[in-house]
Protein backbone atom coordinates (compact mmCIF):
# COMPACT_ATOMS: atom_id res chain seq x y z
CA UNK A 1 0.00 0.00 0.00
CA UNK A 2 1.36 3.66 -0.65
CA UNK A 3 -0.56 6.77 0.93
CA UNK A 4 0.20 10.45 0.40
CA UNK A 5 -0.84 13.13 1.92
CA UNK A 6 -1.90 16.74 -0.20
CA UNK A 7 -3.17 19.81 1.82
CA UNK A 8 -4.56 23.13 0.22
CA UNK A 9 -5.96 26.23 1.70
CA UNK A 10 -8.87 26.29 -1.29
CA UNK A 11 -10.19 23.75 -3.31
CA UNK A 12 -8.19 24.71 -6.30
CA UNK A 13 -5.13 24.37 -4.26
CA UNK A 14 -5.87 20.80 -2.82
CA UNK A 15 -7.61 19.77 -6.81
CA UNK A 16 -3.59 20.63 -8.14
CA UNK A 17 -2.19 19.20 -4.93
CA UNK A 18 -4.42 15.88 -5.87
CA UNK A 19 -3.39 15.97 -9.91
CA UNK A 20 0.49 16.48 -8.83
CA UNK A 21 0.20 13.61 -6.31
CA UNK A 22 -0.72 11.62 -9.10
CA UNK A 23 1.67 12.53 -11.88
CA UNK A 24 4.09 9.71 -11.17
CA UNK A 25 1.09 6.53 -10.93
CA UNK A 26 -0.17 6.90 -7.49
CA UNK A 27 -3.83 5.89 -8.02
CA UNK A 28 -5.48 7.02 -4.82
CA UNK A 29 -8.58 4.75 -3.88
CA UNK A 30 -9.40 5.98 -0.19
CA UNK A 31 -8.90 9.92 1.55
CA UNK A 32 -9.70 10.74 5.17
CA UNK A 33 -9.90 14.24 5.63
CA UNK A 34 -9.24 16.77 7.62
CA UNK A 35 -10.27 20.19 7.05
CA UNK A 36 -11.73 23.55 8.81
CA UNK A 37 -15.49 24.54 8.83
CA UNK A 38 -14.25 27.44 6.54
CA UNK A 39 -13.65 25.06 4.20
CA UNK A 40 -16.62 23.24 2.19
CA UNK A 41 -16.27 19.80 2.72
CA UNK A 42 -19.10 19.30 0.38
CA UNK A 43 -17.20 20.21 -2.65
CA UNK A 44 -14.06 18.76 -1.61
CA UNK A 45 -15.79 14.96 -1.40
CA UNK A 46 -17.57 16.08 -4.58
CA UNK A 47 -13.95 16.85 -5.98
CA UNK A 48 -12.87 13.46 -4.54
CA UNK A 49 -16.08 11.25 -5.49
CA UNK A 50 -15.58 12.30 -9.15
CA UNK A 51 -11.69 11.24 -8.74
CA UNK A 52 -12.49 7.29 -8.01
CA UNK A 53 -11.26 8.27 -4.15
CA UNK A 54 -13.88 7.55 -1.68
CA UNK A 55 -13.70 9.59 1.50
CA UNK A 56 -13.11 7.70 4.77
CA UNK A 57 -13.89 10.23 7.39
CA UNK A 58 -14.17 13.88 6.91
CA UNK A 59 -13.32 15.90 10.33
CA UNK A 60 -11.50 19.08 11.68
CA UNK A 61 -8.81 18.16 13.88
CA UNK A 62 -10.24 19.81 17.05
CA UNK A 63 -12.68 16.79 16.30
CA UNK A 64 -9.75 14.65 16.89
CA UNK A 65 -8.61 16.26 20.19
CA UNK A 66 -12.18 15.97 22.16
Amino acid sequence: MKAKSIKGKSIGEVQAALQDSVSDGFSPTLAIVFLSVAQDRKAICRMLDEAGIAVFGSTTNGGIYR
